[in-house]
């Protein structure tokens, strides 16, 4: 059976591979091909408007999906007794950090660096305790109910709109093989979510000279589908988690920018459905006493693909970017 469990799991890292080659890529050129009908004025400063799109949207699902759904296990929870489930319930914040060109004000080489804040209730209900193989192996095709709700509190004073978009998912984990004395903890879990309307930059064109912006674009209809592989392990009072992810993420985009003889908008008419995926790895680092956890997670998220040729920037789109966060979690 070990060398069954050990085919499993390397299908899954195959799966993970053969996704993170990121076909979805080519959608950036209808970002590009957007800016082509511009005024050859305009046509510069608005490829740099989509390749902030471009690396924005990534980084708002990442700061909401965080690395891994339950924070600081890779086991599934199982039952209790009978037909009486285990129950996981986490609150977690995480940070996530961003760099986009200033496309507030049209001319400029700077970049805007921030963070992206989010605040999640995280919750996991045992749905199957799966098979034992032998009397020291457990968990195998164990099932996880997994669901989310969170928030952005945008970011004061960077452009954003005010209103803080809602965040919900909902998902399963799989268990490969349930933690033990001996053995680590070792699953896969897939999540469906949906971000609320995410809005930056001055929809009036207003200007950077008049009090407003030079550009704007809008995110609607966000969705995120993760894909994640954690292994873990604790010992004592302290357990650490590692894990890689795939994220795949759509939208429907819409954006504009302020010429020197008017303003472009871009498309002319609906908007642009972008569909954009990164690969991640994170590692967490947990305390445990009784049925409290607490949690820190690290990870990193790839980079995007460069949009047209841009004009002088700081940013590098195609660099990563890490995310941070602090969970407590209840286990019963």
């Amino acid at each position: 059976m070990g060398a069954r469990r050990r085919k499993a799991f390397g299908l899954v890292l195959a799966a993970l591979a053969l996704l993170a080659a990121r076909p979805v890529r080519a959608q950036d050129n209808e970002l590009a091909e957007a800016c082509a009908v511009a005024s050859q004025d305009a046509r510069s400063f608005c490829l740099l408007v989509a390749q902030a799109i471009e690396i924005a949207q990534p980084r708002l699902g990442m700061a909401l999906t965080g690395g891994n759904p339950v924070p600081g296990t890779a086991s599934t929870l199982g039952m209790r007794l009978g037909t009486l489930p285990r129950i996981s319930l986490a609150g977690r914040g995480t940070a996530m950090r961003t760099s986009i060109p200033d496309i507030r004000t049209r001319g400029s080489e700077d970049a805007i660096d921030f963070f992206i804040p989010s605040l999640d209730l995280d919750a996991a209900v045992g749905l199957f305790s799966g098979f034992s193989p032998a009397p020291t192996v457990g968990g195998l095709g164990s099932i996880d109910v997994l669901a989310s709700v969170g928030v952005i509190p945008v970011p004061s004073g960077e452009g954003f709109a005010e209103e803080s978009p809602f965040s919900w998912a909902l998902g399963a984990r799989v268990g490969i093989l349930r933690e033990s004395f001996l053995l680590p903890g070792i699953s896969v879990s897939g999540m469906y979510r949906r971000l609320g309307d995410v809005a930056y930059g001055d929809p009036e064109l207003r200007g950077s000279a008049q009090g407003g912006d030079d550009a704007f674009f809008t995110a609607e209809n966000i969705s995120t589908l993760s894909v994640r592989a954690a292994i873990g392990k604790r010992l004592l009072f302290l357990g650490a988690t590692a894990g890689v992810g795939y994220d795949r993420y759509s939208g429907d985009v819409a954006f504009g920018v302020r010429t020197l003889i008017g303003s472009d908008r871009f498309p002319d008419r609906g908007s642009i459905e972008l569909e954009n995926d990164r690969i991640s790895a994170f590692a967490n680092l947990s305390w445990t006493l009784l049925i409290l956890h607490v949690v820190g997670e690290v990870g990193f998220q790839s980079g995007a693909d460069q949009v047209g040729t841009l004009p002088p920037t700081e940013v590098d789109p195609e660099e990563g970017s890490l995310f941070a966060s602090l969970a407590v979690r209840l286990s019963i």
